[in-house]
């Protein structure tokens, strides 16, 4: 591996196997904003964004939270592929076809993380389906995810 990819291995590694843990259980609400894991009630694009800020990126929380996933995929991430009505299987084979890595995931209403750890590949996100917290779950099983006509996934840039 090139010295950039294991970088890259190693941040990706953090944040979801460390920094994103601390948020499970988190309370999902549609206007949530809190920036301490496990205090108040965070919202699907102020979770992608405060963790990324958290893990070092230099981003806009607030503007990017508030924006339609869409930008904020297409402002964080490269490589950015769109499904539309497509089956959820198309769509994890293709991220499973890219490699492994952190990607930034946008629905119909809804935002979140795609982790593939090189074995698994995760939903990472603050849910409004029960039990409406930040959780992380396969990406094949995930209602959330089957439920969106529309996706749009980037991997995250952090050069």
């Amino acid at each position: 591996e090139r010295p950039l990819d294991t970088n890259y291995n190693l941040l990706v590694q953090f944040i979801a196997d460390s920094l994103v843990p601390c948020w499970y259980g988190t309370p999902w609400d549609f206007n949530g904003t809190t920036q301490t894991p496990g205090q108040g009630k965070i919202a699907c694009g102020y979770f992608v964004t405060t963790v990324l800020r958290d893990a070092g990126f230099t981003l806009d929380r607030v503007k990017l939270a508030q924006c339609a996933s869409e930008q904020l995929v297409t402002t964080t991430c490269t490589g950015v592929q769109r499904y539309s009505k497509k089956a959820l299987r198309d769509s994890v084979a293709a991220i499973k076809k890219a490699g492994r890595g952190l990607y930034i995931v946008g629905l119909d209403n809804h935002t979140g993380f795609i982790y593939h750890n090189g074995k698994e590949i995760s939903f990472i996100h603050a849910g409004y389906l029960p039990p409406r917290c930040a959780l992380r779950e396969p990406a094949e099983e995930s209602a959330t995810l089957a439920a969106s006509a529309y996706r749009v996934v980037g991997k995250i840039n952090w050069q």
